[in-house]
């Protein structure tokens, strides 16, 4: 298995997958991005193709490509290898006492059960009312159908015992763990029965759970008309987004999302070639959701079946996406109950509309005093407590100010009072302070230890081999430094071909890879191109500025010297101290002359 590790990751391309994930660009041999683990607005995240490893220099976080995909898709190990194996078209073979991953298993139950009631949909007798009803009257093709691989579950309990327990040998406890099967009355019955199924995916395609909608026409009494699968080891309701596995494509090549309340509107849109759309269930969208999505997408368009403006959980949403940086805006959706009806029957409707989607916080304030009016103290009161929640909301100050604004100029009242009212609001209402992102922090350095692992980190880009001048042991003397250089000289004599930084990190001790890893893949300020002229020119600055500590160290030493002798008044050996005094002086007067411009720490 150690082996098939080894394999893996050598196949894998780091800089290529992350690039799936998070904006990547170039940076020497190396390339930057903003962190994807904590808030930045500088790049401080750094990737080396050469050692196949992440960094972020502000919150710490590093690794390869699997601790990647644990950190970022909340993988585990097994999870992370064998999706990097299907990738680079390794077959992964189980180690002992080790089969498929926990997750994976009940991924594949939710699969298996899917096939189930898709083929009960579309072949089954006890499928055709419900195919029926999905065609005529929700209006969506077989293609549309077989995309999204909506089923059906007929009304009879436990009516997949035979395909999944009797042919494909699952377990009763695991069908109950990804929610498939309740018990009632000690007899068990499928959770979904008498449903139309919709399967819920995570972004990575895998089904993790179902939503049920039950036929209009379904005499059952004693069921709700929606259910979703209830919240399991696999599934969670605040991290899916409907459709995403199949839409997410069109949405990053337009950066822009569409955001409906339930699964037919997402479909519905879809089919009439509004291909950038997800759902969510109900009108608040979630702080995991809008993380997924910002992935995607820099627009979102919310069109939502709820009253945004009067909605609370609506309002959450609307915080929590502009917190994560969307540019939002809002289609409002006249004369048509949801996006599904509007689909069905005034399709290049609706599109006109989600084109013209207003800017959301016009579009509020706009709804607001639609519904209050303003023409009395009471209706301007009405519109003051439903609307300083919302500008108070706007972080951007310039943008609040142009609302704050808008508003007292609607309400025919000078801006200060609108201002007056949302400071009260903010003195009165107790936020949660904002998490401080944890930094590493490493001893304070002196400059002489910075000058020296810049003049690695340089030689190890311009050319390593540097590192074996005589003079290079003369410049150096910071134990890590020292330790880095001995090591790179022993690695030399063993590997004669060409340097590969990798095979090198790979055999450091492991206290010196950190150290190592930082010189190799720290974003070397001023040297924003590193061109070979650029490099050399840098390590000579570098060398000529050590050179000049070490005058400086020797400058002070020498002036102790000199106050010590002045009492003890030996003139021998003092003048020949201030003769060295000088000698020293002339030196650094010299190498001075060319002021070090270039050497940024």
């Amino acid at each position: 298995m150690a082996d098939q590790v080894d394999e893996i990751k050598s196949k894998v391309d780091i800089v290529a997958l992350l690039t799936e994930y998070i904006e990547l660009k170039k940076a020497g041999r190396n390339y930057k991005a903003l962190c994807p683990f904590h808030s930045e607005k500088t790049p401080s995240f750094m990737v080396s193709p050469e050692l196949q490893i992440f960094k972020c220099f502000g919150c710490g976080e590093s690794g390869d490509a699997i601790a990647f995909l644990e950190k970022y898709e909340g993988m585990d190990f097994y999870e992370a290898l064998k999706f990097l194996a299907t990738r680079v078209g390794v077959t992964l073979t189980p180690y002992k006492g080790r089969g498929e991953s926990d997750k994976e298993k009940l991924y594949q139950i939710n699969s298996l059960a899917s096939r189930f009631y898709t083929y009960v949909l579309l072949n089954h007798p006890k499928g055709k009312k419900a195919l029926q009803y999905i065609k005529e009257k929700r209006g969506l093709t077989l293609s549309t159908i077989k995309t999204f691989q909506l089923g059906y579950s007929p009304d009879v309990p436990f009516a997949m015992k035979q395909y999944l327990v009797d042919k494909h040998k699952i377990s009763i406890k695991d069908l109950e763990r990804v929610g498939l099967l309740y018990t009632k009355n000690g007899q068990r019955f499928d959770r979904f029965r008498g449903r139309i199924i919709f399967p819920l995916y995570d972004h990575r395609g895998n089904i993790v759970g179902f939503a049920g909608r039950v036929l209009p026409s379904q005499q059952i009494t004693d069921l709700a008309k929606y259910i979703n699968t209830p919240e399991t080891e696999i599934y969670h309701k605040s991290k899916v987004l409907f459709g995403l596995n199949i839409t997410r494509g069109d949405i990053k090549k337009s950066k822009k999302a569409v955001l409906v309340e339930g699964e037919l509107d997402a479909i519905s849109s879809w089919q009439v070639g509004i291909k950038n759309v997800v759902a969510i269930k109900g009108s608040s969208l979630t702080s995991e959701q809008a993380s997924l999505l910002k992935r995607y997408a820099d627009t979102l368009t919310l069109s939502l079946d709820a009253d945004i403006a009067g909605d609370a959980a609506a309002r959450r949403g609307i915080e929590i996406a502009e917190r994560e940086g969307f540019e939002l805006k809002v289609a409002k959706l006249k004369g048509f109950k949801d996006p599904d009806e509007a689909a069905q029957n005034d399709p290049e409707k609706l599109r006109e509309i989600l084109e013209n989607a207003m800017n959301v916080w016009d579009f509020i304030i706009a709804s607001i005093f639609e519904r209050f009016g303003a023409e009395d103290g009471t209706q301007k009161a009405k519109v003051s407590r439903e609307i300083v929640p919302y500008l108070a909301q706007i972080e951007d100050k310039i943008v609040q100010a142009h609302y704050i604004e808008t508003v007292a100029r609607k309400l025919k009242v000078p801006v200060d009072a609108v201002t007056e009212q949302i400071n009260k609001l903010s003195s009165t209402t107790t936020t949660k302070p904002a998490v401080a992102v944890e930094t590493q922090k490493s001893p304070v350095e002196g400059r002489r230890e910075l000058l020296e692992e810049r003049y690695l980190s340089v030689a190890f880009r311009r050319n390593p081999r540097i590192l074996l001048n005589k003079e290079t042991d003369k410049l150096i003397s910071s134990p890590l430094a020292i330790k880095v250089l001995k090591e790179f000289k022993s690695h030399i004599k063993r590997q004669k071909e060409i340097f590969d930084p990798s095979l090198f990190a790979a055999e450091l001790p492991s206290e010196l890879v950190d150290g190592f890893v930082d010189m190799v893949l720290k974003d070397l300020k001023g040297l924003e191109t590193e061109t070979p002229e650029r490099l050399e020119r840098e390590l000579e600055l570098i060398k000529r500025e050590i050179k000049v500590l070490d005058i400086k160290d020797k400058l002070e030493d020498t002036a102790k010297r000199i106050r010590e002798l002045e009492k003890s008044k030996d003139k021998r050996q003092l003048e020949s101290l201030q003769q060295e005094f000088g000698e020293l002086t002339r030196s650094l007067n010299e190498l001075e002359t060319g002021k070090f411009k270039g050497i940024i720490l």
